[in-house]
């Protein structure tokens, strides 16, 4: 190991330590204790992580092998990973080391207590990127956004405030999806209230001639389809954009962030790989190798992102995913789905 890898792994040394043995680690010997925690998770031999999308996690097993080597990661991208998580452990299978996912999606796994405790404070966390009592530390962010083909508009015919969507302007321009717009609208609700959140997504029916679809949006802005989709992950139109797509986007307000993060499964298969892995993807290193291959952002309270700064600024009205207030998004998005796709008035 070269000397900047090894410093590098300093930050990380107590937690590791304590899987492989209870010994204090002196400084004499931290190397040698590095490397019986390191084997402690060798030994195990691989680990296995879900995560929502394929794009979220298959950059994974490349960045942590570059700091960690000998360890094999498995992984999983799938929209119903709770719904197998929760399965799986009912059925008394455990396979599963880490799970990553949003809050919403986190949420079920918690109130059903499979999920372990980690002190996350030896990876060099701050407590406020910490979650559940411990058994979630936060890793990215996503806003949603308004996207447009830059061709045929620029930033400044976009909507500034999310109302602006309802102007007859934007009238036959748009397109969303079925999955994430009733997820904004669950966000705006905690900004607006219920009524007017609600109104909103039943004069978007009524009014917009909204293309709602579950394909990609980016085809049909590529091709001058449609001009806007609005509701879009500002991380996946960055990615597209950097491919040569003819894409921008604005952040309208109230600006809605959801929040991502790495938990640990009680019953894990291999415990000492699954703490090195949750670590490091929600240690500053980790976070930077999902920024450049992901192009998600973390937008935290301790992030050095500009955006981020500005978001804790005081200067923007913003809505954020909080353990506290999932219920209630989720119980506005369930009724704006149903408005969406015409189930319900």
């Amino acid at each position: 190991m070269s000397g900047t890898c090894m410093l590098r792994v300093l930050g990380w040394l107590a937690l590791l330590a304590s899987f492989a043995s209870a010994a204090v680690v002196s400084a004499p010997n931290w190397q040698s204790e590095w490397e019986k925690a390191l084997e402690a998770a060798k030994k195990e031999g691989q680990v296995i992580i879900w995560g929502t999308q394929r794009r979220e996690v298959d950059w994974i097993p490349a960045a942590f092998g570059k700091l960690f080597s000998g360890i094999d990661v498995q992984f999983l991208g799938d929209n119903d990973i709770a719904v197998k998580a929760i399965a799986e452990a009912r059925a008394g299978r455990h396979q599963l080391d880490v799970y990553q996912s949003s809050l919403t999606g986190i949420l079920p796994v918690v109130q059903r207590d499979l999920l372990t405790n980690v002190d996350w404070s030896a990876f060099g966390i701050d407590a406020r990127n910490i979650a559940f009592d411990g058994r979630m530390a936060y890793t990215s962010n996503i806003v949603y956004t308004a996207a447009y083909n830059n061709k045929l508009a620029k930033d400044a015919d976009a909507p500034k405030n999310w109302m602006d969507v309802l102007d007859e302007r934007y009238k036959g321009k748009g397109a969303s999806s079925t999955f994430l717009l009733p997820r904004l609208i669950g966000g705006l609700g905690l900004a607006w209230g219920e009524d007017k959140a609600l109104q909103f997504a039943r004069d978007i029916v009524a009014k917009m001639n909204l293309l709602l679809t579950r394909a990609p949006r980016e085809s049909l802005l590529q091709s001058g389809e449609r001009v806007y989709a609005f509701g879009e992950i500002d991380s996946l139109i960055r990615s597209v954009a950097a491919e040569g797509l003819p894409v921008g986007q604005v952040v309208p307000e109230p600006v809605v962030v959801g929040q991502f993060g790495a938990t640990i499964m009680k019953n894990a298969p291999h415990p000492n790989a699954a703490r090195l892995l949750a670590g490091f993807l929600a240690s500053a290193e980790g976070k930077a190798a999902r920024l450049q291959a992901t192009s998600q952002a973390d937008y935290g309270p301790t992030s050095d992102n500009e955006f981020a700064k500005a978001l804790h600024s005081g200067r923007m009205q913003v809505v954020w995913d909080r353990p506290d207030n999932m219920v209630a998004r989720e119980a506005l998005f369930g009724r704006a789905a149903a408005i969406l796709t015409g189930q319900s008035r």
